[in-house]
């Protein structure tokens, strides 16, 4: 083997470790929500991993669902209602398979009782300077779904008075890679100006759901018919995997250049 075939070897190894590394069985987990001043309201969460690993794991990993029957057992509850779940690969890389969910929540200090959430610790109460939000995804949450990131947005129906994420508005937003997430896990917090009064509501709230009718067997995007979903389905990738890929691209960008300039200096 000459020299300059043994460095071209060492590049081809180095840019498949830098996306071994960031995308190697591992999950992205996106989630937005927006909570009326109650504590009802509606999370739209998107997480995808390896097509391989989802089938591998029998279309379960961790407490994420993958394929629709798991879906609606592990999203429903007393107080959470699917409203629309969708299994797709992405056109941009058909090697992920991809979960939207959307659920109107009728409690959130009630959410863990939804298997998908039982690593969750969520809280709304009143104090003395409004309604406190927090959410706590566990560690063993990271864990035992294989996330590697948290993007976390979260819009409010009161103004925010104080939060531990960055206000945009009524808005309030997290992003938490697991290298740097505490100990404890992964923690977010906001107070709101609230007495706990809703007047201008994101769902339907207020009362317990139905559980008996928290069964959704997901939706065609192209044709609107509703069909069961039992395994992937080819769609345009959602908005929520692109703003997590758009944290990712510098960060591979970055490590691509720093790898081309050793190439260059190896050769010269």
């Amino acid at each position: 083997m000459n020299h300059r075939s043994l460095i071209n070897r060492i590049f081809i190894l180095s840019l498949f470790l830098v996306s071994f590394l960031f995308f190697g069985g591992a999950v992205k987990y996106f989630q937005i929500a927006s909570f009326n001043n109650n504590g009802s309201g509606i999370i739209s969460l998107t997480y995808s991993a390896k097509t391989s690993e989802v089938k591998s794991s029998k279309y379960l990993i961790g407490n994420l669902p993958f394929a629709q029957d798991k879906i609606n057992d592990y999203f429903n509850s007393d107080v959470t209602k699917v409203t629309k779940a969708i299994v797709y690969k992405d056109k941009t890389d058909t090697s992920l398979t991809s979960v939207n969910v959307e659920l109107s929540i009728s409690n959130l200090n009630k959410l863990p009782e939804a298997k998908a959430f039982n690593d969750v610790e969520a809280r709304w109460l009143k104090s003395d300077t409004g309604m406190v939000f927090s959410w706590l995804f566990k560690p063993a949450h990271a864990k035992t779904n294989s996330i590697y990131l948290y993007q976390i947005k979260v819009a409010f129906e009161g103004d925010i008075r104080s939060t531990s994420g960055v206000i945009k508005g009524k808005e309030a937003d997290w992003y938490v890679p697991i290298e740097k997430m505490d100990p404890r896990g992964a923690y977010f917090v906001a107070t709101i100006n609230s007495d706990g009064t809703t007047q201008n509501t994101f769902s339907a709230s207020g009362k317990e759901i139905d559980a008996s009718k928290n069964t959704v067997s997901g939706t065609n995007k192209e044709s609107g018919e509703k069909k069961t979903i039992t395994d992937s389905k080819t769609e345009e990738k959602k908005t929520g995997g692109c703003g997590l890929f758009a944290f990712e691209f510098p960060i591979i960008l970055l490590g691509g250049l720093v790898i081309s300039k050793i190439y260059k200096r190896l050769r010269s």
